[in-house]
């Protein structure tokens, strides 16, 4: 079977030919296969950070989806043809561009052998409001401490940027009203031209009729009044974050081979890998060692039911919440419910529309990884908590060893008691926030970056020795000194000081953290606000 890449510029390419075959043919299982092409690369969009294009996908697919529960729409016509077309073509040049913000920051944050800065981030926001506008005037600031470039218009001018930003931002003359005719236009024309950007409408009422409107129009996110600026903020840093993970990986129960073969060409459309096991039998061995985040599980098979195995896998604990999707050509409602109720997730009858099955299973496992996602990041700042930098760390170093570069620097942020003291801990918990958002902002997709405990934070950059490490962290450490936090009586300044080891002074996780630790407590002895580096490791330490 062809293996589609796991590029979504590749998959744009397989999703025009089969375009191209379906004009060429007007053959409807052609179309079929088109469809099912666009449905993996709105998946794959997404999983790019390219919110805007994605949604831009998702209209074109549900027109296309039309056609599969509308017989009377059958043959397509000449004019209908024509629009998906067109539409088509307008994706497909922004992809093929590679020119969208989101990836042209991933490619310049994680290329360390360019000749530029790897930490330079060129990620433009276009903000909309009227001439002069506070809030308007705020964003800008903020966003400028994380990384941003801003463009401010009004509404009525014409944006005049080369590229598409990542996101617009339109900021309403009133807050918590209906946006007026003049600002729906403006967000119409703005759509039009950069298909690929977020939109953000701000202060938007609690009003159903508002809210369609706005959507109606173009928008893909309408925030609520009473949402403060520093939320606004960190849905903007969300929307660059990456969310790269590993592949899903799916085991497939069955004994059929031409169901097997459906199943693995339907999932292989969408970029999930999958592997596929005969007998029951088997199972717990291929669980421990292919380590799948879903089983699409026959209800059938000769040794025993589905079901019979579903109850057995729960009886062990590392399995207890794995998605279990049964396949099976069951038809009894009661049967099907009975098997619900006895340990699995999901219910598919054969044979299982492959969009269907591929949209069911992915829905899984985000969900599955969300749960386990919780356990993994902390609450307050989405980065990695304690034991899952540890973790990460480890694997990064295991990466690095024994040739490689890296470095661990330990950053606390000072005098936090009295800020907690002085201006309350909601406060307090902004300042760690803002510290969380700054790093995330300026460095790279593959770094580590941690909370490691209250307003302790751990970072680790691979491919940089302590010089480096140093050289960026302190341009953050500057920028943060600078960073105002906005309380009730004004705002205030805040400071940390930094710790850094790196290999191949210290060669395990432990090592790095401790010396790291000491260069820390050392950076507050030397008085706060700034970077020490460890030295060598002692003989025998």
């Amino acid at each position: 079977m062809h293996k589609v890449s796991h590029s979504f510029i590749a998959q744009a390419e397989t999703l025009e030919l089969r375009w191209q075959n379906y004009l060429g043919s007007g053959d409807f299982d052609q179309f079929v296969e088109f469809t099912l092409s666009l449905n993996g690369l709105t998946e794959r969009l997404n999983q790019q950070n390219l919110p805007g294009l994605a949604s831009a996908c998702q209209e074109l697919e549900n027109r296309a989806l039309a056609f599969f529960t509308d017989h009377t729409l059958r043959p397509v016509t000449n004019e209908q043809t024509a629009a998906i077309s067109q539409q088509l073509d307008t994706i497909l040049q922004l992809l093929y561009r590679h020119e969208t913000p989101a990836v042209i920051t991933k490619r310049l944050s994680d290329q360390t052998n360019d000749e530029r800065d790897p930490w330079v981030r060129q990620r433009n926001v276009l903000i909309v409001s009227r001439p002069g506008h506070p809030w308007s005037a705020a964003l800008v600031e903020q966003l400028s401490f994380y990384g941003f470039r801003s463009h401010t218009l009004d509404w009525e001018g014409a944006a005049n940027l080369d590229e598409a930003p990542l996101a617009i931002v339109l900021v309403p003359d009133q807050e918590d009203s209906t946006y007026p005719q003049q600002a729906l236009t403006a967000l119409q024309r703005l759509k039009e031209r950069y298909v690929a950007s977020y939109v953000y409408c701000l202060s938007v009422p609690a009003s159903l009729e508002a809210i369609v409107s706005l959507q109606r129009a173009g928008a893909n996110v309408c925030i609520p009044a009473e949402v403060k600026l520093s939320d606004i903020l960190s849905r903007i840093l969300d929307l660059v974050e990456s969310r790269e993970q590993e592949t899903h990986r799916v085991l497939i129960v069955e004994d059929s081979k031409t169901a097997i073969a459906h199943i693995q060409r339907a999932l292989d459309l969408h970029g999930i890998d999958s592997r596929a096991i005969s007998t029951p039998l088997s199972l717990l061995q291929a669980c421990a060692e292919y380590r799948p985040h879903a089983i699409l599980m026959d209800m059938y098979m000769p040794f025993c039911t589905g079901v019979e195995v579903t109850r057995a896998l729960r009886q062990i604990p590392e399995y207890q919440s794995l998605p279990v999707i049964y396949l099976s050509g069951e038809a009894d409602i009661g049967q099907q419910v009975e098997a619900l109720r006895l340990g699995g997730d999901q219910f598919l009858t054969k044979p299982a529309n492959p969009i269907i099955l591929s949209a069911v299973v992915k829905t899984k496992i985000d969900r599955y990884r969300d749960m386990l996602r919780s356990g993994r990041h902390d609450s307050l700042t989405g980065l990695l908590n304690h034991s899952a930098s540890k973790e990460q760390l480890e694997q990064m170093l295991r990466r690095t060893l024994p040739v490689g570069q890296l470095a661990v620097a330990m950053i606390d942020i000072d005098r936090f008691k009295s800020i907690n003291d002085n201006y309350g801990h909601p406060v307090g918990d902004q300042v760690i926030r803002s510290l969380a958002w700054l790093l995330r902002g300026r460095l790279r997709n593959s770094d580590l970056i941690g909370r490691y405990g209250g307003e302790e934070f751990i970072v680790t950059l691979g491919g940089v020795d302590a010089n480096q490490a140093a050289n960026l962290l302190n341009r953050i450490r500057e920028d943060f000194s600078q960073l105002p936090h906005a309380h009730s009586r004004g705002a205030l300044r805040a400071s940390f000081s930094c710790g850094i080891a790196a290999v191949p002074h210290y060669l395990t996780g432990s090592a790095l953290i401790e010396a790291a630790d000491e260069a820390l407590l050392q950076a507050k002895r030397d008085g706060r606000n700034r970077i020490v580096t460890a030295g060598r490791q002692r003989p025998g330490a």
